[in-house]
């Protein structure tokens, strides 16, 4: 097993999967939010957004907020609203467990028991507060299918509503 100048040792093979992990992670979460992107600008600037804010929401949690107020706000969407509340759904469920992976920092780079040791940094009543969590490799085929699923849901929505904006 390799040691790092520090002393260190670790598994090529385990950080080369974790990474690939975790780049998996980076580039389909992207493909998801962009399609979202993609959403919440139709709303926004063709299907009458702009009543239910008044600005483009750029962060994901107010995109989240702004897609739910459309939905509810706009009649011409009724026929996706529950798709919509779906999508809203699926990117709350799965963005602390992206954020937590993609903003924490690995604790040790040997796999314990099938998972690597993440930390993350979280505010408390502004105070840093140190937070463990495990990526486990088991865990990981659901989470990539979850992943996909996001992406096709989020790119099939967008294409929805772009076929309702008049031409």
């Amino acid at each position: 097993m390799p040691v790092s100048p520090g002393g260190t040792y670790y598994d090529n093979d385990e950080l080369d999967s974790l990474f690939k992990a975790v780049g998996f992670i980076v580039v389909q979460w992207g493909q998801a939010e962009q399609s979202l992107d993609l959403a919440i600008a139709i709303l926004y600037h063709e299907l009458g957004g702009k009543a239910c804010s008044k600005r483009l929401p750029k962060m994901l949690g107010p995109k989240l907020e702004f897609l739910n107020k459309c939905l509810s706000q706009i009649p011409a969407l009724d026929p996706y609203r529950d798709e919509g509340a779906t999508l809203v759904a699926n990117f709350r469920k799965l963005s602390d467990r992206r954020h937590d992976i993609i903003h924490g920092a690995i604790a040790s780079v040997s796999a314990k028991d099938g998972a690597f040791i993440f930390a993350k940094l979280d505010l408390k009543n502004d105070i840093h507060v140190v937070r463990e969590f495990r990526f486990d490799a088991a865990d990981f085929p659901a989470l990539t299918k979850q992943l996909i699923d996001l992406g096709s849901q989020s790119t099939t929505f967008a294409r929805r509503l772009w076929e309702v904006v008049p031409k």
